[in-house]
């Protein structure tokens, strides 16, 4: 069956939920209302997972104004005025300035070219590898790989490796798994990590930020890193004889010196960071300038104010900053769209008129009262990160905190800041098949990885990840956060 007839079967599926679900009699505790939000999210879920998440996003916000729902200015609200979408919008286009100027690739070298990288074979993909995943907690997974990608196939060349042989295989593999464990370590990378965090404010009014995750995020994202490199040290075995003697020190010596342009967008960007870090750690102290001015600025206002600075200031006679270009091609606008749609969906299934969050309270209480948080915690950890590998990241993101936070609120015994920052960092997890995310899809289509070995090394990575983000990441975060 062609791809085509498979899509027109799924969306008549979907369609079906969506308009006969409210049709079906209303169990007891919950409403017709229930029931049309029921429907909608099971319809939502089977296009998003199986047809695509462009039109349907847009699908889902207008069934929710047409079901009667929400009002169309609260889908809006919610959904593009949302702090989450603006700050990921803003971001994307400091990101992609980094990247023109040439500080993300200056950053890449540095990480294969420093003393340690030049210890010997394993200290060069360590140090290779670990650049990946600290680029990727700072921009989009798939623009890091793309990066590191590039100069891991001008040292194949330069060693005369071919497609098929295990060190090739090993690194670039390593390069989709540590992106992947990059984009959880801060919520600046990919819009998952904010979705369940953002969806923690909603219903609770208990925030996460930036500085606070990142503990949790890196604590987390650096043991799981140690783990991924002893299963390749002591599991994978390959031979790096071919690199003993391998000189990376004309990588740098390619590098331009750093342009006026690049200072000017590195300092700023640094400069973002310090705010973050001081709204962070000295918000509970009396200092007036921090309270009143810094706090207020939030997230996405310091790269704002970044962003302007970048147009406005010129060298050579052009401004640093291409406004246009920046927010045509550095702005995933489908993502951003995909990701409003999930955050008016999940608020919708919240809404307190609809019922279903009082209804799983009411029947779930009497069930896992006394359970043991660090079962429940392992098991919202795995199926998260099997599902995650499967389907949507964002989408399990948002259906694990969904489902996950009426449970935890009835067990009672649950931090939910750091069940959100758990399932946060699991739906992120996606490592052992192409379709998980694009990068993983990208490592595939190189030629340079075999599938079978994606799915068992990237499995493998997985489990480490769900036994970490259990009896480590969530204590950690329960501690931090």
């Amino acid at each position: 069956m062609d791809k085509n007839k498979k899509n027109l079967i799924y969306m008549v599926v979907a369609f079906a939920f969506i308009l006969l679900t409210p049709l079906i009699p209303a169990p007891e505790g919950l409403t017709t209302a229930s029931m049309q939000a029921i429907g909608l999210f099971i319809g939502i879920m089977i296009l998003w997972n199986f047809v695509g998440t462009d039109w349907p996003s847009f699908l889902c916000m207008a069934m929710v104004a047409v079901i009667g729902l929400m009002k169309p200015a609260a889908i809006f609200s919610s959904g593009f005025g949302n702090s989450t979408i603006a700050f990921l919008m803003v971001f994307f286009m400091l990101s992609h300035v980094l990247s023109q100027v040439g500080f993300s690739r200056r950053m890449a070298i540095w990480f294969m070219t420093n003393k340690i990288a030049k210890k010997g074979p394993w200290a060069f993909v360590i140090m290779f590898l670990f650049g990946a995943m600290f680029v990727a907690s700072f921009m989009s997974q798939t623009a890091a790989l793309l990066i590191f990608l590039p100069i891991a196939e001008q040292i194949f060349s330069e060693l005369e490796y071919q497609k098929g042989d295990r060190v090739p295989q090993m690194i670039v593999l390593g390069l989709g798994i540590a992106v992947g464990i990059g984009s959880a370590n801060t919520p600046l990378g990919h819009a998952i990590v904010l979705i369940p965090i953002q969806l923690l404010l909603e219903q609770t009014g208990l925030s996460v930020n930036i500085v606070s995750y990142s503990l949790f995020g890196f604590a987390t994202g650096i043991l799981i890193f140690v783990l991924l490199i002893l299963m390749y040290r002591f599991l994978y075995r390959p031979d790096l004889s071919r690199m003993k003697d391998y000189d990376v020190s004309h990588l740098r010596e390619s590098l331009p010196e750093m342009g006026k342009q690049e200072k000017i967008a590195a300092t700023l960007f640094v400069a973002v960071i310090a705010v973050w870090i001081i709204q962070s750690c000295f918000k509970n102290l009396t200092l007036p300038i921090v309270n009143m001015k810094l706090s207020a600025l939030g997230n996405a206002v310091p790269v704002m104010i970044a962003i302007i600075i970048l147009c406005i200031w010129k060298v050579d006679g052009k401004p640093i900053m291409d406004y246009k270009e920046s927010a045509t091609k550095g702005v995933p606008w489908s993502a951003l769209i995909f990701n409003a749609a999930v955050l008016v969906l999940s608020g919708t299934l919240t809404l307190e008129d609809v019922g279903i969050s009082n209804f799983l309270i009411e029947k779930i209480t009497p069930v896992v009262s006394g359970l043991d948080q660090g079962v429940f915690i392992l098991i919202i950890a795995a199926l998260c990160i099997i599902a995650t590998n499967f389907s949507s990241n964002t989408v399990c993101a948002t259906v694990f905190f969904t489902i996950s936070a009426p449970i935890a609120i009835a067990m009672g015994n649950v931090n939910m800041v750091a069940l959100a920052s758990v399932i946060a960092a699991a739906a992120s997890y996606a490592f052992a098949t192409p379709p998980s995310t694009m990068p993983m899809a990208v490592v595939a289509g190189t030629g340079w990885v075999d599938v079978k070995e994606m799915f068992k090394y990237g499995g493998l990575a997985a489990i480490f990840s769900i036994l970490v983000l259990s009896f480590i990441g969530y204590p950690i975060a329960a501690a931090v956060l």
